[in-house]
């Protein structure tokens, strides 16, 4: 039987007992009280030596607790670094993104800039030497105008 178990009946039987009016004193049934009291004497070694283990163990217990508690706070301390590092490494590779990106536009808009100056260059080129085709056409229809006038001028030779 468990020692606390026994002492909350002894304490009950006490509770329960008769009381002597006038007194402070109460009548306890013999047998019953000899029984619990039997019942402690029996149990009183083996909960000494519950007691004297969990003391004896105590010490290892809070040994063992202090070990999990530092290697908790090891690996918090760990993760909370790797988290570190992971943002930096995260903030370092958003920079450089943006980086590259502005790097990227500010290039395309000079290829565009220059594609565009290159462009309107050729159709410069292009409209003057078209410019200077149509001269020559308009000089050569010219030139065969000429031609048709001067034969028409000539006589004939019949005429002669």
């Amino acid at each position: 039987m468990d020692i606390i178990k026994t002492l909350d009946e002894l304490e009950e039987l006490v509770s329960n007992s008769s009381r002597l009016v006038f007194t402070n004193k109460c009548l306890i049934e013999e047998d019953a009280l000899v029984r619990l009291i039997d019942d402690i004497r029996k149990d009183w070694p083996s909960a000494l030596k519950e007691a004297e283990e969990i003391t004896q163990n105590r010490d290892k217990i809070i040994e063992d607790a202090r070990a999990e508690a530092k290697n908790i706070i090891e690996q918090a301390k760990a993760y909370a670094q790797k988290k570190a590092s992971e943002d930096e490494i995260t903030l370092a590779a958003k920079a450089r993104a943006k980086e590259i990106l502005e790097k990227t536009f500010t290039q395309s808009e000079a290829m565009r800039n220059d594609s565009v100056q290159y462009a309107q260059q050729v159709f410069d080129h292009m409209g003057l030497y078209v410019q200077n085709v149509m001269n020559n056409i308009q000089a050569a229809k010219e030139g065969l105008k000429n031609i048709e006038v001067k034969k028409e001028e000539q006589p004939s030779s019949e005429e002669k």
